[in-house]
């Protein structure tokens, strides 16, 4: 009776494995990918792996019976690389940009209460560097007066025959010399108010539109010392 029991239990384990069998093979041959790719000279390739020559190109994988599964996209390019960091530089730019500002707007509403706020300042600044240029014109206006004699005396000393004295020559070099600093910081002054009459404009529209104010009437004129 034992012996019976056993075989009968045996029997149906081998069954369970043969009818088992058959669906995890179905599973498995279901389960297998062929590798699917076109080499750069367009020929086709097909296996369990993608083909060495298909490195720069997309790869389709295939079921076995032919049944399209997926597709592994194709490295990219040089050109799509540089492309890729030109746009990310790009953004990084852009995101900067904005954070610049943002700053800026935050600097500006905390510094000015109203728009006459900032053409009081430009219009001090102007004149602190008008009264620096008035004093630069001051020093020059002599300085041109004893150059204009000395080159006097060095045309007559030349005219009768003589020889330029070393001091003269000498003092006529340094008076130029000082002419042609202040000339210069005269000139640098005069950019410093163009900029800052620039940024005085640029700031005004930027807080009217922070504010959504409309321009006031003559409130961008310009100082009059900067017109001169």
């Amino acid at each position: 009776m034992a012996r019976k029991w056993v075989l009968l239990m045996f029997t149906a384990a081998v069954c369970v494995l043969l009818t088992a069998a058959p669906v995890h093979a179905a599973k498995s041959s279901d389960g297998v990918k062929i590798k699917k790719c076109q080499d750069a000279n367009g020929k086709w390739h097909y296996g369990d792996r993608a083909a060495e020559e298909c490195e720069r190109s997309k790869i389709i994988e295939l079921s076995n019976r032919g049944v399209k599964q997926g597709v592994v996209k194709a490295p990219p390019t040089a050109e799509e690389l540089k492309e890729r960091e030109k746009r990310q530089a790009e953004l990084e730019q852009e995101r900067r940009r904005e954070e610049e500002q943002a700053r800026r707007d935050q600097q500006l509403l905390g510094t000015y209460g109203h728009e006459q706020d900032i053409i009081y300042i430009r219009d001090r600044k102007l004149a602190q560097i008008e009264y620096t240029i008035s004093a630069a014109d001051a020093t020059i206006k002599p300085l041109r007066a004893a150059l204009a004699r000395m080159e006097s005396q060095a045309l007559k000393a030349k005219q009768n025959g003589g020889d330029l004295p070393p001091d003269l020559a000498t003092q006529i070099d340094k008076t130029r010399a000082q002419i042609i600093r202040h000339e210069a910081m005269i000139a640098a002054k005069r950019h410093e108010q163009e900029g800052i009459v620039r940024q005085a404009e640029d700031d005004l529209e930027r807080y009217r539109e922070l504010k959504g104010l409309e321009a006031s009437s003559g409130g961008t004129g310009t100082s009059s010392k900067t017109q001169q």
